[in-house]
């Protein structure tokens, strides 16, 4: 049971350099991205300085099955085990670009080693510089695949991480004092999403030890993605459907604000529009942070 003292929210605003790469669980060749940071990706960008701060090692023995994918370290388990839940939201300020489209570019692997067979032996017998060389085995050697990334220069995004303090704290085996003075600088250090080269630039970031707790039934509006299981939108011409992988990896549907959103386009609400309105289901808690009204989590109490 999740003690109300113990619940910690951190928060950042930023803008993308030119977008982020977060790849679709479970793809090989063919590689597109994930619209919008999924909620293990939020955890991992405020996850990152927050073990550098308290002196743990956030690539620490190896990868490990968790739910239904893998992680890096039991690190980064502790962090999704402690985890209320982690959303990102979309902002079209004035001046920002329009939205985040998916564009997928062909790139090369090396093929080679997963050639067996008939295809590896015409591989072997070939002579380069011939017909067959550059039309048939080049091809095996080197497949095309498309590689995706997410491109959203300029644009707003809005970053929510609400934690169980107590459980964070025993899980990583650290003092309480030590956690509370490295995550209230932790926010600061926010500096990419998803792959390396996904920098943003930060311009809010904030630690909160409070949040209002709403019920089934209740109402709020919200920009952030929520968990479909846990809302009934209220107006639906600005809730869209779209799938992500949830904190245990298993891909899911959430309602997020937009103008228009698709896995591929998302075009978000000015930041001057109000935010779509929703209502907490049974078995579901809401969670407002002290920084605005419409900055909400939801979560299924299992």
């Amino acid at each position: 049971m999740i003690e109300p003292q113990d619940i910690r929210v951190f928060y950042v605003r930023a803008s993308f350099s030119w977008g982020f790469t977060v790849r679709y669980k479970g793809v090989s060749a063919a590689q597109p991205s994930y619209p919008i940071p999924p909620p293990t990706t939020v955890v991992g960008a405020f996850g990152y300085p927050l073990a550098r701060l308290l002196g743990l090692d956030p690539y620490d023995k190896g990868v490990e099955k968790y739910g239904k994918g893998f992680l890096i370290s039991p690190t980064m388990k502790a962090f999704l085990e402690s985890t209320i839940t982690a959303s990102a939201a979309l902002v079209r300020t004035k001046g920002s670009s329009g939205g985040i489209s998916i564009y997928l570019e062909p790139g090369r692997i090396i093929g080679l080693v997963y050639r067996t067979g008939g295809q590896l032996s015409d591989i072997k017998k070939a002579k380069i510089h011939t017909s067959e060389f550059y039309g048939k085995v080049l091809g095996l050697m080197q497949p095309v695949q498309a590689v995706g990334s997410a491109y959203a220069p300029g644009l707003v995004l809005d970053l929510l991480w609400i934690v169980d303090a107590g459980k964070l704290v025993k899980e990583l085996g650290v003092s309480r004092e030590s956690f509370e003075k490295a995550a209230s600088k932790a926010v600061y250090g926010v500096v990419r999403i998803g792959s390396k080269e996904g920098l943003i630039s930060l311009h809010t970031a904030g630690y909160y030890n409070s949040v209002k707790i709403l019920s089934a039934g209740e109402k709020f509006k919200t920009r952030f993605y929520v968990d479909a299981r846990c809302v009934e939108p209220l107006d639906r011409e600005y809730a869209f459907e779209i799938e992500l992988p949830g904190i245990r990896y298993d891909t899911g549907k959430f309602y997020i604000a937009a103008q228009s959103a698709s896995q591929n386009l998302i075009i978000p609400l000015p930041e001057i529009s109000s935010p779509p309105w929703y209502r907490v289901l049974t078995n579901c808690k809401g969670f407002v942070a002290p920084i605005s009204e419409e900055v909400v989590g939801v979560v299924l109490i299992e």
